[in-house]
């Protein structure tokens, strides 16, 4: 997993994960494993200083382009898987009916995060 205490722009993806979430620490877990090396994964916790508001970024996954453009949720997971050989498979979330049911499973999942964040 690539690290950096500096998180300004450069030539790759940048994701912001909490590295403190035992999910989150799973998917990154299971995402470094078939990188490419065009993305960056930095845990929230090891940064000083954030391009955004910290909890903005505790709100959900956030991904930074390497163009200065942001993704959010289901997109920026989707973006990140797209660093793999699953990069197919991860574009299917955004078709048309699945992705009803993708966003539905990550707003699910994203208020069982938040509540577990609200009680550490």
């Amino acid at each position: 997993m690539q690290t950096s205490d500096s998180v300004t722009a450069n030539s790759a993806d940048t994701l912001f994960y909490d590295g403190q979430c035992p999910i989150c620490s799973a998917e990154i877990h299971r995402l470094q494993s078939q990188l490419d090396s065009e993305l960056h994964c930095i845990d929230i916790h090891e940064v000083q200083d954030t391009p955004v508001d910290r909890e903005r970024l505790f709100s959900e996954l956030h991904l930074r382009r390497a163009d200065g453009s942001w993704l959010v949720g289901l997109e920026a997971n989707v973006a990140a898987w797209q660093h793999t050989r699953w990069r197919g498979l991860a574009n299917v979330l955004l078709w048309p009916g699945v992705r009803w049911f993708a966003d539905l499973g990550y707003r699910l999942w994203l208020r069982w995060y938040q509540r577990q964040r609200a009680l550490r």
